[in-house]
Order: structure tokens, then sequence, then C-alpha cells
């Protein structure tokens, strides 16, 4: 099984680099000397294509820099930034499997000067592949990393960070295509990095976004409601300094479904103030234009209650009246061959891995699913999963 915590366990694990990787802009822009904004905010965020014959893929990132652009460039569409911009510094590790179906925040930076920067370049020190052998143990691979420890990133335009707003950036590294078996006789293993750029727009917010935190403050009587979410796992710089914990505004409506630590579906009226709270959602800015999420799924407890496990869908008896079972996957705590009960409640959602909504209804026998809820185990009874969530892959091919 494997906790989809947040960048608070994936920093754990030695974060591999999988899941996507986003650049987040904060929106408090530093004002000049007639008060007008200055500087704008940068939101980086992490996401993986999925992934086969690993059960980690393990990256750790030491620093993230925007680059400003070349003398060239400098005097169009405004003054561009003279030196560059450090929106990361540290070593955090990242599992990319573990955004195999979402993207996760990873750093914001709130003091970033307005113009627009050529590249982002990320500093990863090490990259860790692990696989299970033939009698189920763990073995660790660390691949060459050709061209050094410098990976250049690239968008059309550069990334243009303007005054009082954020930029927000997802970074989807592809570590199927990234990792290649190479010919030196014992089966090494060379990266290549293959990431691909998205600036993010709330008008297409794609792959949601999953955070996890404690609930600071909620607001039942606002439409939507209001839920500002603390101790969120995000590399957090302004003007005062780097902060390791920080605060995210997520918005909730009739349509959010809200799960207990039981993996019950309750009202929103339900959370509380000072509890452990799981968020999976939309991309969208608040009205001061920061980085914000429209929840789809809320999970009460967070990871302390709910863990993400996949396998193939498998029909019982009688598949409307329940009857939808997982066989799970090799390598998740159980033994091989262990079928669990899908409990699926009116409110489950299920979603494809770019964000899509999928219904139920549509789903064959050997659907490969990744299932986010509260397990469930009993002697008198079968085994089961709440299911909060469901995400949706191709048919299986074992």
């Amino acid at each position: 099984m494997r906790k989809r915590s947040g960048m608070a366990s994936l920093r754990t694990l030695v974060l591999p680099v999988v899941l996507g990787l986003a650049v987040m802009l904060g929106g408090c822009g530093d004002s000049g000397s007639a008060g007008t904004p200055t500087t704008g905010s940068v939101a980086l965020v992490l996401t993986d294509a999925p992934t086969g014959g690993f059960v980690q893929v393990r990256v750790t990132v030491t620093r993230i820099d925007l680059l400003p652009g070349a003398p060239a460039e400098e005097g169009r569409g405004g003054a561009e930034p003279a030196r560059r911009e450090t929106i990361f510094e540290g070593r955090e590790t990242i599992d990319l499997l573990a955004l195999e179906n979402v993207s996760a925040p990873f750093a914001i930076a709130d003091d970033v000067p307005a113009g627009t920067y050529s590249k982002l370049r990320l500093e990863v020190e090490e990259i860790e592949l692990v696989r299970m052998d033939a009698e189920g143990g763990l073995v660790s691979v660390f691949p060459r990393l050709p061209g050094g420890h410098r990976i250049d990133l690239n968008a059309r335009g550069g990334f243009r960070v303007s005054p009082g707003e954020t930029l927000a950036i997802r970074l989807d590294v592809d570590a199927r295509r990234s990792i290649q078996i190479v010919d030196t006789g014992n089966g090494g293993y060379v990266f290549r990095p293959q990431v691909f750029v998205e600036i993010l727009d709330a008008a297409r917010p794609g792959r949601l976004i999953f955070a996890e935190g404690v609930v600071r403050e909620i607001d039942p009587d606002a439409v939507p409601v209001r839920i500002r979410l603390c101790e969120v796992a995000v590399s957090h710089r302004d003007l005062r300094g780097r902060r390791d914990r920080h605060c995210l505004a997520v918005f909730a409506d009739e349509e959010t479904s809200f799960f207990d630590e039981s993996g019950l579906p309750q009202d929103l009226g339900a959370i509380a103030s000072g509890s452990r709270l799981a968020v999976l959602g939309r991309f969208m800015y608040d009205r001061a234009m920061r980085f914000a999420i429209d929840a789809e799924v809320l999970e009460g407890g967070g990871s302390d209650a709910f863990l993400s496990l996949t396998g193939n869908l498998v029909f019982g008896a009688d598949p409307e009246e329940g009857g939808w079972l997982l066989d799970l996957d090799p390598g998740q705590g159980f033994a091989d061959g262990t079928i669990l009960e899908i409990d699926l409640a009116p409110e489950t959602k299920a979603f494809s891995s770019d964000g899509d909504a999928v219904d139920f209804a549509g789903l064959g026998e050997g659907t490969r699913l990744e299932v986010d809820g509260v397990l469930v185990l009993s002697s008198d009874s079968p085994d089961l999963i709440r299911a909060a969530i469901v995400f949706v892959g191709d048919r299986a091919v074992r």
C-alpha cells in the first residue's frame, strides 16, 4: 500500500522524481515607492506519468532557479530580471510514483521580481529506482545522469511573473520515458529527464491537486465554504525568509464530497477546526490571485486514516448490488492474491489521471484502479476499502 500524504510523507522517503513538479507563485507582491507591486509569486507543482516496472522512483532535488533572459531579450515587454531567482534551496526527495494520478505543490516563492525569465533550472543530487525482485524484496539501483545534475527547462515565451499575481507551473516528469536500460554488461540504467512544463490555467485545471494539512479556520456560512488549510508541507519563501509549513485556501460547495476518518460520507459542517484534512481538487486562484484549491473530495484525518491501493477491477456475483472487488497488486503489504471489496458510496468520485470525471457504470472487469479510502478488516465479514476517490487507468495487462 502507499499513503498519499503530500510532500511530507514523500520527502520522508527521500522523494523520488515522480508525480509532477510544480512551481507555485505567491500572490503578495512587494511594492515600489508608489505602492505599485514590483514582485509576484511562483508556485511549483510536481506530477508524473504512469510508470511500470518500479515501485518507487525517488528523486532528490537540491535547488530550483528561475534564470533571467538573455541580454538580447531585455527591453521587450518591460524590464527583464537582472539576476537568477532561487525558488527552492534545500534537500527534498520526491517519489514520482506517488504522483501518477495527482499533482502535489512543492514550493512557493512570494517575492519574485516581476519580469520574464528564460529558463527553469533544477539541480538533482540523486535518483533512486526501487523495484521488487523475484522473492518480493526491494532492490535499489541508482541510474547515471548524463550531462551532470542540472536540468534546464524552457517554456514558449518564457516564464512571465506579473506584479501582484501568482504564476503556477506544473512540472510533469515522465519517469517511464526518462528511464533507459543501457548495455553495460550488468543491466545498467541511465536517467535522461523527460520533463514537460505547463503553465497552469484555472479555466483548464487538468490533473487534480493533492494537499494535506490542518484546518486552521473554516467559514461554513460562506458560499463557497472557505477552509484555511495550514501546516501544508510546501517549501515557502517570502521577504521574511523561508518557512516550510504554508497555508492554502481551499474552497468547497455542495458538489464536494467529505469523508470522515472512518471513510463514511458526512456534511461539510462536520469538518472541525484543528482537524487533519487531505484535499483532492482543482487548481484555482483566490480573490488575491494566490494559489488555491477547488475541492472535489475532502478526507478527514488525511493520511493517518486514508491509504491508496492499486489493482485490477473484478466483478463479484452481483455488480449492481455492490460486488466490486479489487485484485491487489503485489508489494502493498498483503498476501499475494488478496482481493478486497470496494465499498462505493454515492459520494465516491472517479477520475482519470488527467483529472476528467469518469462514470463508474462504464468500467469493465480488468480495469486498472487506484482506490483512495479507509481499510476495514473484519474476522466475520469480507475485508473492504471504503472508497472516497477512485483513479481509473487502462485495462490491465498482467
